[in-house]
C-alpha cells in the first residue's frame, strides 16, 4: 500500500479538472477568459415573453372596427388629432424637411 508523499501538483489539479469538464459538460476555461457561455447556457426568454405579453391580434383596434362597419363612417380621433398637429407644425415652417428631387 502506498500512501501520497504530498499534495499532487497544480498541473495533476488542472488535469483532473479538465477532464472533469469534458465529462460533465462544463466549459473549460483556466484563464478566465470572459466568452458568452454564461449567457449561451442560460435558457431561452422567447417563448416566455411572448407568452407573458399574450397573442398580438386579439383584441380589435380602431380600424378593425372601421373596416367591418364601413357604412358608420367612424374617424379615429387619434389619427384625426395627429393630422391636425402635423398640418400646424407644417403652417409654422417646424414640419417635416422636403424631400431632395434630383
Amino acid at each position: 500500500m502506498t500512501f501520497l508523499k504530498g499534495p499532487p501538483s497544480r498541473s495533476r489539479l488542472n488535469q483532473v479538472k479538465k477532464l472533469s469538464a469534458e465529462i460533465f459538460g462544463h466549459v473549460w476555461n483556466p484563464n478566465n477568459v470572459r466568452n458568452g457561455s454564461k449567457v449561451l447556457r442560460a435558457p431561452l426568454k422567447g417563448p416566455e415573453i411572448v407568452n407573458y405579453y399574450g397573442v398580438n391580434g386579439s383584441v380589435p383596434t380602431f380600424k378593425d372596427f372601421k373596416k367591418w362597419f364601413p357604412e358608420l363612417n367612424l374617424v379615429d380621433p387619434r389619427e384625426s388629432y395627429r393630422v391636425m398637429m402635423v398640418e400646424s407644425r407644417k403652417k409654422r415652417n417646424k414640419g417635416a424637411p422636403k424631400k431632395k428631387k434630383n
